[in-house]
């Protein structure tokens, strides 16, 4: 087993930050994900032609760190503007990019980005366990497959509950700040249509929240210029989302048939899948972009986009503080 410098726990828009930057400046960084592919909540899936955003369905930049990131990939042909403004009789103005092909598109150009820069990506592999031995930290994983990885320095962009579990199960110590952080669960409705929707959600569409008192956003991913062929992101209220969340995927659409029904009218789905995200969106977070964990022998992080601020460019500015914390620090 080589010893690297950092080990960047998910593959999701803090991690691939983070690796990038680190990589770039010279250490040996290696990135794992439990998922099947990078992107964490950068989603994107195929439903026969169809292409469709399940998870983030946009980014805004508010910040001339980020808009130095996507003026770059805008350059590259990786992202571009899609409204400004969900309103069409009144737009704010404030542009709304989306990524060609997909959002996950903009995660696999991160990724490649990291590998050119010597980094290691490792997906389909869920650490169970992080360890402080004294010298240096281990991360064990849950299938035997993967020897456990030694490293230097340890970044952690999960949700922070699975953070938290992670650190727990390996006896290292887990900073009380991180129990504070909540999140809002999202039941997503991913509904194919043969049917004309432009009624249904206008020249833009889209309808995001309080438009709608069930859905906080509804897209349709061929209007929005990613998807050759009509299909419709619904997402649930976090409320609602929460009080059916432990129900049967059946269950879940015959709950929210009728609310369907109301904003589709005429418009007949061919068909409807369910995609459940249990750490959407943070509703409680915290103020510092990184939190180191105390009381370690190596640095440890945890990171992401309940860190600063939520949204797509909080967790891209928290992946750029937590590797400028272990650059600053010469960790």
């Amino acid at each position: 087993m080589t010893k690297k410098d950092v080990l960047i726990v998910g593959a999701g828009m803090t991690g691939l930050t983070a690796g990038l930057a680190l990589a770039e400046a010279g250490k040996s960084v290696t990135i794992v994900d439990k998922g099947r592919s990078v992107g964490g909540r950068l989603a994107t899936r195929r439903i026969g032609h169809a292409v469709v955003d399940h998870g983030a369905q946009f980014f805004t930049v508010r910040s001339e760190e980020f808009a130095q990131a996507v003026r770059m990939w805008e350059a590259d042909g990786i992202v571009g503007v899609w409204t400004n403004g969900f309103d069409s009789n009144d737009p704010d103005g404030h542009p709304r990019y989306r990524t060609e092909g997909g959002m996950s598109q903009l995660a696999k150009h991160l990724a490649a980005a990291c590998r050119n820069a010597g980094a290691e990506i490792v997906v389909k592999q869920r650490v169970d366990a992080v360890i402080d031995s004294g010298d240096s930290l281990t991360a064990t994983y849950e299938a035997a497959t993967r020897v456990p990885d030694e490293v230097d320095a340890m970044v952690i962009t999960s949700p922070v509950p699975q953070s938290v579990d992670m650190l727990r199960a390996g006896g290292t110590p887990v900073p009380d700040d991180a129990l504070l952080v909540t999140y809002d669960c999202v039941i997503a409705l991913l509904v194919a249509t043969d049917d004309d929707v432009s009624g249904v959600l206008g020249p833009i569409g889209a309808r995001q929240a309080p438009l709608d008192p069930m859905f906080t956003f509804i897209a349709d991913n061929k209007t929005k210029g990613i998807s050759p062929e009509t299909l419709l992101t619904f997402h649930t209220e976090p409320a609602l989302s929460a009080a059916l969340w432990n129900l049967s995927n059946d269950a879940i659409l015959d709950r929210l048939q009728a609310e369907l029904s109301r904003v589709l009218g005429s418009v007949k789905p061919t068909s409807i899948q369910v995609k459940k995200w249990r750490y959407a969106a943070p509703r409680s977070g915290h103020t510092d972009r990184c939190l180191r964990v105390e009381g370690t022998s190596r640095p440890i992080y945890l990171a992401g986009d309940a860190f600063g601020e939520a949204k797509v460019e909080g967790a891209f500015r928290s992946g750029r503080a937590v590797a400028d914390a272990l650059l600053d620090g010469s960790e």
